[in-house]
């Protein structure tokens, strides 16, 4: 599972709450110190790898994660996105089903795993960062 992605665009798109906003600045803080190129969200049809921080809680946001994964995995059919990575609380709340339901996801992490997700993309977890991250919202949201 693990992957190489020095010169790879990862892009990370978050599902749900305010807190998986977080925990996804503080993984792009973690890729961004290994000298990864991480986006935000793009609108770009390719990016090389995707993550998707899913929200497990809220019915909509679970549908929206799910059709989000759905989506990513197309897109990798198609070949726009050579990996898929969800992460997040739905794949720690349903992580039996969804790899049975879900063909085509490279990997499901859960809330807990960021040392995890970090060394199979290739990247050193660094423990003094803990704490740190790439915010992306402006100073007055």
């Amino acid at each position: 599972m693990k992957t190489k992605s020095k010169n790879k665009s990862i892009n990370i798109i978050t599902m749900g709450c305010s807190k998986n906003l977080v925990d996804s600045e503080h993984l792009m803080g973690q890729l961004r110190a290994n000298d990864l190129r991480v986006i935000h969200e793009s609108t770009e049809p390719k990016n090389d790898i995707v993550i998707i921080n899913t929200c497990g809680f809220i019915n909509e946001a679970k549908e929206e994660s799910i059709d989000m994964i759905l989506d990513a995995v197309e897109a990798k059919k198609a070949g726009d996105v050579e990996k898929v990575y969800v992460m997040g609380c739905l794949s720690e709340r349903y992580k039996q089903e969804l790899p049975e339901e879900i063909d085509g996801v490279d990997g499901f992490y859960g809330s807990a795993d960021m040392p995890k997700i970090v060394r199979d993309l290739g990247a050193d977890y660094k423990n003094e960062l803990v704490g740190e991250r790439m915010i992306t919202t402006p100073k007055h949201y």
